[in-house]
């Protein structure tokens, strides 16, 4: 939670003056914006769509589903939050008020453990039942819209805390009374039947709800982050506004002992005190603005054991909406999509105040920052006046023991006349021995002009020799140009010859190399004429050799065949 302020005191303040304009509507938009607020939860009536879906349901006997049971634990873990009480406005109470807050938040974390573990142990799966069919839905109904409303609610005014508390109150009692009708009859009335798509929508809206109160937080942290630059940017108003006034009362004293000018004074003082004042109104509306704070945030305080409970709940929803998908084959969608359709409207609903109301917080933060930011404007406008103030009571102080100073060291009338005639003769005598310098400046300058004229008519001559030389410097740098042209050309030419020559060099080394090759080729040519013909020669006498094995081999045959006719014989 935010820490509790007491609200400012100002160290000086004026009884006789009214507060600024400034400061007043910093106020009333303050007041103003605090009224604004959506209305508590308003607690469901049985209506007749209600009865009407609870006669519908009466049709299926056999089972009943459970997931009433789960849903029961729900608005537990929110509603038994107790409200905390708002700061007070002394010093002395602020212990006593964070020892209460962190009892009650101890007290309610007992309870919610207290609830998960009597969950845990009743753990109820799908039985029949026969008895008390409109009072369960209603109930389920009416804890589902409490929940909602509890998680996503935004900051109210002073004047509906009573109605919270009565609902808190009521919620804990209901909570207590779950326990022991547990205990006296396990056996709950049927409930219609959910399908795997009424599961994903229940899931959907833990989502959303979730991420709504993930959003809640970032916005309470947002807010707790402007709310101390604010208060940072008052306190250095503050500082630099008490050293303002201080240097103000010490211009005033210094001043009052030089000049009589009390009025000037009375004014800035006035001036000063009017940023003074609207600091002081400034400090009131960023207490206000702590008190509201702390509120928010410890109405919407970190949740982690109710996140851990919804965890766990949700396990024990998912194993029941599995035995009810087993245990049951028709689903009656027509209710299901509605009792979704109404709980995802009522979710955008929820939605659409939390932004309404963050909207109103952001527009109170920019109009607080508008006018902390003209209040800057403002005292840069007084220490400038400041400043300029100062630099006047400075020359004014100067002047003052200048004067101060003349009037001690004053002389007697025959002194005056004393110092007059030797200040005069002085005077004369400067006089005198000026007149003589000026005639030997004089004399000193006619001689001067006339070493000016000599000098001129030296200059006009060196102009002219100056001239001539330039023209034959020219005549010279042309001439050079025309030599460095032929040279240019000569040289490019002896560059052709030598690239000539080098191209001449190249083309009779390929003629050597090429007379190379040829040699080289016309051997290797000779080498394998020589290797052909002994091939040949050995190739005609294995031709040779053959036709004379072959020719013996005829012969043998010629002969056998006589043979075998005198053997067959």
């Amino acid at each position: 939670a935010v820490p509790r302020t007491p609200p400012p005191r100002s160290p000086n303040p004026s009884s006789g003056r009214p507060r600024s304009a400034l400061a007043a509507a910093i106020l009333s938009s303050s007041l103003t914006g605090r009224t604004v607020a959506i209305p508590p939860p308003r607690q469901r009536s049985y209506s007749e769509n209600d009865r009407s879906r609870a006669d519908s349901q009466t049709d299926f006997e056999p089972y009943a589903a459970t997931a009433r049971y789960t849903r029961d634990t729900w608005p537990d873990s929110v509603t038994g939050r107790p409200p905390v009480p708002s700061p007070g406005y002394s010093d002395d109470d602020e212990g006593d008020d964070s020892d209460e807050v962190e009892g009650d938040e101890d007290h309610v974390y007992q309870s919610l453990e207290r609830q998960s573990r009597a969950d845990d142990i009743n753990v109820v799966y799908a039985v029949p039942l026969k008895h008390r069919k409109g009072e369960t839905n209603s109930d389920v109904d009416e804890e589902i819209e409490d929940s909602a409303f509890d998680i996503v609610s935004p900051l109210q005014t002073e004047e509906l805390n009573d109605d919270w508390s009565a609902q808190s109150h009521k919620s804990v009692n209901t909570s207590k009374r779950k326990p022991s009708r547990m205990k006296e009859s396990p056996v709950r009335g049927k409930e219609r039947d959910i399908s795997p798509e009424a599961s994903e929508a229940l899931r959907s809206t833990l989502e959303v709800q979730q991420a709504l109160v993930k959003e809640q937080r970032e916005q309470t942290q947002i807010l707790a982050q402007e709310k101390e630059t604010l208060e940072k940017r008052c306190l250095q108003q503050s500082q630099h506004i008490e050293h303002l006034r201080q240097e103000l009362c010490r211009s005033h004293t210094e001043r009052g002992n030089s000049t009589g000018e009390s009025t000037e004074l009375q004014n800035l003082r006035q001036q000063a005190q009017e940023p003074v004042d609207e600091n002081d109104g400034l400090k009131m509306t960023v207490h206000r603005l702590n008190v509201e704070l702390s509120r928010y945030q410890a109405r919407f305080r970190p949740l982690t054991k109710d996140e851990e409970e919804l965890q766990r709940l949700r396990a024990r929803t998912e194993e029941v909406f599995q035995e009810n998908e087993k245990l049951h084959a028709q689903v009656n969608k027509s209710s299901t999509n509605s009792h979704n359709q109404v709980l995802v409207e009522q979710l955008e609903l929820q939605h659409a105040k939390s932004k309404e109301t963050h909207s109103k917080h952001t527009r109170e933060v920019c109009k607080v920052s508008k006018q902390l930011m003209l209040l800057e404007s403002e005292e840069q406008a007084l220490e400038k006046e400041l400043e300029v103030e100062r630099k006047e009571h400075h020359a004014l102080k100067t002047e003052f023991q200048r004067v101060h100073l003349a009037l001690e060291h004053s002389l007697s009338l025959a002194e005056h006349n004393a110092v007059t005639d030797k200040l005069k003769r002085q005077l004369q005598d400067h006089e005198r021995v000026k007149n003589s310098e000026v005639e030997e400046l004089l004399a000193r300058v006619s001689a001067l002009e006339a070493e000016r004229k000599t000098l001129l008519l030296d200059k006009t001559n060196l102009n002219t020799n100056i001239k001539h030389m330039e023209t034959e410097l020219q005549l010279s740098q042309q001439a050079n140009r025309k030599a460095q042209k032929r040279i240019s050309v000569l040289k490019q030419q002896v560059e052709d010859s030598l690239e000539k020559e080098l191209i001449a060099h190249q083309y009779l080394a390929n003629i050597v190399t090429l007379a190379e090759r040829t040699t080289h080729e016309r051997d290797q040519l000779m080498h394998m004429a020589s290797t052909l013909e002994k091939d040949k020669q050995g190739i005609l006498t294995r031709i040779i050799e053959s036709t004379v094995s072959l020719g013996k081999l005829q012969e043998k045959v010629k002969v056998r065949p006589s043979k075998w006719v005198r053997i067959t014989e």
